[in-house]
């Protein structure tokens, strides 16, 4: 083999090696694209199989609420929701409706003819508080709290005895709290009541409780009052922000 042989075999090896080396390159490049496609679909279809369990792990829940109906006299009355797909436990059994007769002193009687004091019901919500304004409450002012703002906002002794049987234990423990009122216009974006015949006047009101390790300072929240007025109905509740 001459040197022009020796020197052509050289070169056609090297094309031989720059292609190969080429490929490789392409083919490893390919597979790590594949891989990132993998794992990019492994963790979008992780998301969505756990989405309703991530969901409700952060969805809070509108806790309590009951129904006061007080009219001027012995009426039926009919209590619809305006989103009823959201709500959990209800009491008596919600079915499409409530449809119940209620006696000038409140008090309900169903179609079976049980009697209640309240309706009862909770709902899923997607509440998100930011606390732009309320109370900062240390524990050992919770009852003195409460009884105040309450009869403040116009519950009656015996409603905000039930509404404080309920909440104070839960502020008591939480030791330190922010707190918020939300009422009837908020609540209605919320869930719409629909009860007919229609309230002369009607209070939806809860309290929305964080526990806080700390003092805060916080633009305090001027409370509306409520002035019965005819046919009256009294929603309290609330919810607890994590």
């Amino acid at each position: 083999m001459n040197d022009n042989q020796r020197q052509e075999e050289l070169q056609n090896n090297q094309v031989e090696e720059n292609v190969n080396t080429t490929t490789n390159k392409k083919s490893g490049g390919n597979t790590a694209l594949i891989v990132i496609l993998i794992v990019v679909g492994v963790v979008i279809g992780f998301y969505i199989l756990m989405w309703p369990i991530i969901r409700s792990s952060i969805q809070t829940q509108w806790v309590k609420p009951i129904l006061y109906l007080y009219p001027e006299e012995d009426i039926d009355v009919k209590v619809k929701f305006g989103n009823e797909k959201v709500l959990k436990t209800t009491y008596p059994k919600y079915d499409k409706e409530w449809n119940v007769h209620v006696k000038s002193d409140g008090s309900i009687i169903d179609k079976n003819g049980r009697n209640y004091y309240a309706l009862y019901w909770d709902e899923d919500n997607d509440l998100d508080e930011d606390f732009k304004n309320g109370f900062y409450v240390k524990s050992d002012d919770s009852i003195k709290f409460l009884e105040e703002k309450l009869n403040e906002i116009g519950l009656t002794e015996r409603e905000a005895n039930e509404f404080i049987m309920y909440w104070l234990p839960i502020m008591q423990e939480n030791g330190n709290n922010l707190v918020r009122f939300e009422f009837t216009k908020e609540r209605e974006k919320e869930n719409k009541l629909i009860i007919e015949p229609k309230p002369d006047s009607m209070l939806r009101v809860g309290i929305i409780i964080k526990k806080v390790d700390k003092k805060v300072k916080i633009k305090e929240q001027k409370l509306e009052h409520f002035d019965r007025v005819g046919f009256s109905v009294v929603e309290w509740g609330g919810t607890i922000i994590k």
